[in-house]
């Protein structure tokens, strides 16, 4: 196996072109010992501050009435939307729920009894409600029908 070396003058030339002209020289390895800074803090006042005095400054800093908040950003401002929505759809899934479990019974007993007018008596009516009370498929298919319909279901029911 041939293995293939470079000269280190080509090398340094390929890697210009690919990464540029310091990174290949080595000259952007500087560290903090090796760029002068000028002295900053000349005429700046010492910091002798004592505990008394830091306490009272946030002291004061916290009844200044100024609050700070932070700024909602973007997602936050879209969860927020998100959940207002699942509260509403909560919302109405618990009104529909409601609406189902809601006690049928005595309008269901109204419309029984409405049907007295036919050749019936009050016992066979206590009958077919309490049928319908126990089935409650058969409630909701004798409520929907129209009073003609009704008429037929009870002579059914009276024969069996």
């Amino acid at each position: 196996m041939k293995m293939i070396t470079c000269d280190k003058v080509t090398y340094d030339a390929i890697m210009a072109l690919v990464v540029g002209q310091d990174m290949t020289t080595g000259s952007f390895t500087r560290t903090f010992a090796d760029i002068d800074l000028d002295d900053i803090n000349e005429g700046s006042m010492p910091l002798n501050f004592g505990v008394e005095d830091v306490c009272e400054k946030r002291s004061k800093a916290s009844s200044s009435g100024i609050s700070k908040r932070k700024r909602k950003n973007v997602q936050e401002n879209v969860e927020d939307d998100h959940i207002h929505f699942v509260g509403a759809e909560l919302g109405e899934i618990a009104e529909a729920l409601k609406k189902f479990t809601e006690d049928k019974t005595p309008y269901l007993y109204d419309q029984v009894m409405s049907m007295e007018n036919e050749k019936f008596n009050d016992d066979f009516f206590c009958e077919v409600f309490d049928f319908l009370a126990k089935n409650e498929l058969e409630a909701k298919t004798f409520l929907a029908k129209k009073t003609k319909h009704k008429k037929i279901w009870l002579q059914k029911f009276a024969q069996g």
